[in-house]
């Protein structure tokens, strides 16, 4: 089934639109998770994205999810499970919601946010990278048959620019198999 990927031009209100729903997510775990954080392509300044905003909230173990769970689940989330990725989990809104995002509890020191985080860093100081990287996504998102292929077609360039920040040769392995 082909489903259109959407990739639009670097909106300055994406930042505005992590912002809103930091503020209605944070206050509920902040307690119990040590940070938030705005990741992904629509937290690169200039960078084409889906207009989806990926959140990390990040922990330092999963010894409190039971009650990360349960305090995100009193303001409307459901939990989805791991959806393949190894110390991360995926929480779904369950109602309709103008800003389209995906939120994440995600281990401090996983491979999951290390390639949130080192990704991020790497586009935002390499000029001629992130240039690859937006023409790359803009290329995808015409040819792609749906959002898994789109997302895995990008795993090659993802792992050239992480091997510069790094990362062992098992941590490039471990994200390459979880990516493809």
């Amino acid at each position: 089934m082909n489903q259109i990927v959407e990739v639009k031009d670097y909106n300055p209100q994406w930042k505005n639109w992590y912002k809103r729903l930091e503020a209605n997510i944070w206050p509920c775990v902040s307690g119990i998770a040590k940070r938030i954080c705005h990741v992904g392509s629509t937290s690169i300044e200039g960078m084409v994205a889906k207009p989806v905003i990926d959140i990390d909230i990040v922990v330092e173990d999963f010894k409190q999810f039971d009650q990360i769970k349960a305090a995100l689940e009193s303001i409307g989330y459901e939990h989805r499970g791991n959806l393949g990725i190894t110390d991360r989990e995926n929480f779904k809104y369950k109602n309709d919601t103008e800003i389209k995002h995906n939120l994440y509890v995600i281990l401090e020191d996983s491979i999951a946010f290390k390639n949130h985080i080192l990704l991020k860093k790497h586009l935002e100081e390499h000029p001629k990278d992130h240039k690859r990287y937006r023409d790359l996504k803009q290329k995808l998102a015409k040819k792609s048959k749906n959002g898994d292929e789109y997302c895995k077609k990008k795993t090659d360039l993802i792992l050239e620019f992480l091997q510069t920040q790094g990362l062992s040769d098992n941590e490039m392995e471990m994200i390459k198999s979880e990516n493809l």
